[in-house]
């Protein structure tokens, strides 16, 4: 593959043929208004020295005797031959000619070498840019390229690249802190599983022994099971949406997803659905993820909330809005409930991977809505999707 003249060298022919074109147009013109100049002074000079009238030759002498006849030489009266007027033009003109060219090529050359220097020192920035985004890998992404120097263009890519690497940088980092954190939550049930197996079941076992041990390996099965599901959703969210979107009626999938959670858990918190005011109007989305969202949401707050107490889920005209009775969160651990596994330091009743709210998020942002969560007064949360057509 033929590499491309580099910007520097491009540069450097562009002022040197602008220079020459330049030189050339402002050469003609001279040399053209030269010659027209020196022929008219030429014209005028020799019409003004031009004789009046001439004199009749004078009579001719009468021939010497003797000698003086023979010897007599030819006299010649007058001003000596000038050179033709057509003549000097000429050679000024080809004087002209061959100086211009010269001074075409001598500005040519100069503008060449102004060219180069002058890119030569506004690109050295780039290529400092260039070798440091090729130095910076995932192993040393805390680098950046801090370029000084003015703020002009330069300097703000510059700063442009260092943003983007941070974003990079943080974006590794959470995705080394997941894979560390998935891989202890797939441990742990493994390892029960493993414990059972091999103390739960002896070869003496009775009977209720294998029964308990079969409870406990159902149980973490299921946990793992779960866990696999939670990714699986977590990885499709984060990608985006692939399929297109579809009309979302929302009251009918809050009241789907209200109508199961009552049938699954008959006992504990209470679940009341609100439809305040009109529904949202040409929604749309995937309804797989959007399920999934309700799901996740009325799931957490049934699991953290207290004995008796009440879930509440709203459906308005700018979205959805879930709020639980539960235990006091603070402000600042608000902010951290939708990093995968946090589970805000309470155990729950039930099998729950940590990801419910992190799946929210992925799902929220890929449909491009808004997510936030607040603390309830009293204890609990509220969880407010804002929703927008598209």
């Amino acid at each position: 593959m033929r590499r491309s003249w580099s910007i520097r060298v491009r540069t450097a022919l562009l002022f040197a043929v602008a220079s020459m074109a330049l030189t050339t147009a402002v050469l003609v013109f001279v040399n053209v208004a030269s010659q027209q100049s020196f022929t008219r002074v030429f014209q005028r000079e020799g019409t003004a020295s031009a004789p009046a009238s001439v004199d009749p030759a004078p009579p001719a002498a009468p021939a010497a005797p003797g000698w003086a006849a023979a010897t007599a030489l030819p006299m010649t009266s007058g001003p000596a031959p000038q050179p033709a007027e057509g003549t000097i033009v000429s050679t000024v003109s080809t004087l002209q000619w061959q100086w211009s060219a010269i001074g075409i090529v001598a500005a040519g050359a100069l503008a060449g070498g102004v060219g180069w220097l002058v890119t030569r020192r506004v690109l050295r920035p780039i290529d400092r840019i260039t070798r440091a985004a090729t130095r910076i890998s995932a192993s040393n992404l805390h680098e950046r390229i801090a370029l000084d120097g003015p703020d002009d263009e330069l300097r703000r890519l510059s700063g442009t690249v260092d943003a983007l690497l941070a974003r990079l940088e943080t974006a590794f980092e959470s995705q080394r802190r997941f894979v560390a954190q998935a891989s202890h939550e797939l441990r742990t049930p493994l390892a029960v599983q493993r414990a059972a197996l091999q103390i739960g079941l002896p070869d003496d076992a009775t009977p209720d022994e294998i029964a308990v041990a079969r409870g406990q390996l159902l149980d973490h099965n299921r946990r793992t099971e779960h866990l696999v599901e939670s990714l699986l959703v977590l990885a499709q969210a984060e990608r985006g949406i692939s399929v297109p979107r579809e009309a979302l009626d929302l009251p009918a999938i809050v009241d789907q997803v209200t109508t199961a959670v009552r049938a699954e858990r008959a006992g504990g918190a209470r679940v009341v659905c609100v439809t305040r005011g009109e529904p949202p109007v040409g929604l749309t989305g995937e309804p797989t993820l959007v399920r999934q969202v309700v799901t996740n949401l009325v799931d957490n707050a049934l699991e953290y909330n207290v004995p008796d107490g009440i879930v509440r889920v709203t459906v308005e005209r700018s979205g959805l809005v879930v709020e639980n009775t539960g235990p006091t969160v603070s402000d600042d651990a608000v902010g951290a409930l939708t990093e995968p596994f946090r589970r805000n330091g309470v155990d729950g009743t039930r099998r729950h991977s940590g990801l419910g709210l992190s799946i929210v998020q992925a799902v929220v942002r890929a449909h491009g809505w808004t997510l936030a969560i607040t603390p309830r007064p009293g204890g609990g949360l509220v969880v407010r999707v804002g929703v927008s057509p598209m």
